[in-house]
């Protein structure tokens, strides 16, 4: 009987999501072991550089490379609400709003498919290909026609990474087959299923809280913030089935809050560090040979 193998399933969450550079950071200096990656929209990103080199240090640069790649780095600043409550501020944040929803109203996105494609085809031009990673690796979209999830493992990695990170409405969808491909975050936030189905025994689940927004303006705002708790609802029933969950506390951030990287990155590593404890416990009690024998188990009975 083979050891257990312990798979990440990482969340999506815009900016925020760079907390899992820091979860990973962590892991690394705890000496646990990971296995496979599964990841959701920025969780996919983060779990795509490191699955093609698992070095935290080395994972932190291509991330910073890609953030800081002017065809992506210059769309997210608009989208940060303006501090203070200044005429200018709130007339700025008004126009842009007003902006994004002409476009979107008029085209299936506001941005172009190379905004986002054209940085992640230069981020991974020496990993073009699922098969060309060092661990295995599955990014997590979904189906807007169907309502199915799709799961990418295979083929091109830079065409699953876009599907997987493609916002609805602010990047186009990927069409094919009568599929319309998008940002995998609503209902699949958390792909902790899709961890399991790639093999994984034990899932530690990385959840990305959403932004607290407290300030509605508008009719907008209120649509959103109501979708925001129905998915935050769907999200908690997701993360009861994973063997362990890690929830980075940083939901005061922007998801496209991008400059502050470091700040996020370092919340993830702190919020790790405190549940470590009880990571491990859990961890050991899994590969104990009560553990293995439940999850040999476990595995027969799911086919």
């Amino acid at each position: 009987m083979s050891g257990p193998r312990l798979g990440l399933a990482l969340g999506s969450g815009g900016a925020r999501g760079l907390a899992h550079a820091g979860v990973l950071q962590a892991l690394h200096e705890a000496g646990i072991p990971v296995d496979m990656v599964a990841g959701t929209s920025m969780g996919a990103l983060v779990g795509a550089l490191y699955a093609s080199d698992p070095d935290p240090d080395t994972l932190w640069q291509h991330v910073l490379t890609y953030i800081e790649d002017p065809a992506f780095a210059g769309h997210w600043d608009a989208f940060v609400p303006r501090e203070g409550n200044g005429r200018l501020e709130g007339l700025f944040d008004f126009m842009h709003r007003g902006r994004v929803a002409v476009r979107t109203m008029t085209s299936l996105a506001a941005e172009s498919r190379d905004s986002l494609h054209g940085p992640l085809t230069r981020s991974f031009a020496d990993t073009p290909r699922f098969e060309d990673l060092v661990l295995p690796f599955a990014a997590v979209a979904l189906d807007l026609t169907s309502g199915n999830k799709v799961v990418f493992r295979e083929g091109s990695l830079v065409d699953g990474l876009y599907a997987s990170c493609a916002i609805p409405g602010i990047f186009p969808p990927v069409e094919r087959d009568g599929e319309m491909i998008v940002d995998g975050g609503g209902p699949f936030r958390v792909p902790v299923e899709a961890c399991r189905e790639s093999g994984a025994d034990f899932v530690v689940a990385v959840d990305i809280p959403g932004y607290r927004e407290t300030n509605l303006r508008s009719g907008f705002d209120l649509g959103m913030r109501s979708n925001t708790v129905a998915r935050d609802r769907l999200n908690d029933f997701v993360c009861a089935s994973a063997d362990f969950v890690i929830r980075p506390a940083v939901q005061s951030f922007h998801w496209a809050d991008f400059k502050n990287g470091d700040a996020i990155r370092e919340i993830g590593y702190q919020s790790t560090m405190k549940c470590l404890p009880a990571l491990q416990k859990s961890w050991r009690r899994r590969r104990s040979p009560l553990g293995r024998l439940a999850g040999h188990f476990r595995r027969i009975q799911s086919g």
